[in-house]
């Protein structure tokens, strides 16, 4: 399952790209809409977490692109905006997440969209 990761800030990047890979993901960044257009025609994926705030062309745009052109493609609007703000400015989004959460919050998102068990069985003792 491929994740895509757009955000202008590489070091939100470098944390959200670490604990998807540690949660067994494979993962891709973009620092803005137009390098994300190229992977995602390039690298079909699964999920892109998107920033809303970047230079040049912000994330609603690109949201637009993908939910035209991509239309099994998930997409987690990730943004400092509080989420009811989110919800406004990118309407249709599979989900919304404030950077201010918990990590975890946003592992549940991800692993809820991908269909990963949030639960997996525990081992018997012997």
């Amino acid at each position: 399952m491929k994740i895509l990761i757009v955000d202008d800030e590489e070091r939100i990047r470098n944390i959200f790209n670490r604990i998807l890979q540690r949660e067994g993901f494979d993962v891709i960044e973009a620092a803005n809409a137009g390098d994300a257009y190229e992977l995602v025609l390039a690298n079909p994926v699964d999920l892109i977490l998107l920033d809303i705030n970047m230079m040049e062309v912000d994330g609603t745009v690109l949201f637009e692109v993908v939910h035209l052109f991509c239309k099994k493609t998930k997409v987690i609007v990730t943004s400092v905006y509080p989420i009811d703000d989110q919800k406004t400015l990118i309407k249709g989004a599979d989900d919304y997440y404030d950077k201010s959460d918990s990590l975890q919050i946003l592992i549940r998102k991800v692993k809820r969209l991908m269909g990963k068990d949030l639960n997996p069985p525990r081992p018997t003792p012997a």
